[in-house]
């Protein structure tokens, strides 16, 4: 097993945690935290799922951010305990339907680098009324062109960090 690759990533999905309470305590609305949230929040589940079934490390290429495919190559004890944890943490939630939740996030992780592209046909008029439709019929999530879903991130990073820590602990040094 590569443990000091491993080592490494742990310590950047750390890291990438402290960039978010520095970036919010600057910026508390911008979506660049958020995206470093998804950042940590893959690496701690890619280090969840190499440690947990070095197998995966073999695949890791075919994994890229698709959420969905790499917490499915966890094994179904670790999958249960992450998402037990998030749910102590946070209570009940969208976790529920994890699949949904993941695809979301891997949007995500693709639209909101550029989230100008997904605009890019619109005019200034459309994409104010794009928003003030949306308003006006109510502002739902399932409507939103991006669902950031923050408390089921912030319950499986919880969850991921506590599973990861231990990981770590059990690596060779």
């Amino acid at each position: 097993m590569k443990t000091h690759w491993l080592r490494l990533m742990y310590r950047e999905a750390l890291e990438r945690l402290d960039d978010v309470e520095a970036l919010r305590g600057v910026r508390p609305d911008s979506n660049a935290s958020y995206l470093l949230e998804l950042i940590a929040f893959e690496l701690l589940l890619k280090f969840t799922a190499y440690t947990a079934e070095p197998a995966n490390i073999e695949r890791k290429k075919s994994f890229r951010h698709d959420y969905k495919k790499i917490f499915d190559a966890l094994p179904p004890t670790v999958q249960s305990r992450l998402l037990a944890l998030a749910g102590e943490r946070i209570g009940p939630s969208g976790l529920s339907d994890r699949d949904k939740v993941f695809a979301d996030w891997t949007a995500n992780f693709d639209g909101l680098r550029y989230p100008f592209e997904k605009y890019e046909d619109d005019t200034a008029g459309e994409y104010e009324e794009r928003g003030s439709t949306w308003l006006s019929e109510g502002g739902r999530l399932e409507d939103a062109t991006f669902r950031f879903h923050s408390e089921e991130l912030f319950g499986m990073l919880y969850a991921l960090r506590i599973e990861a820590k231990g990981r770590l602990r059990q690596l060779p040094q």
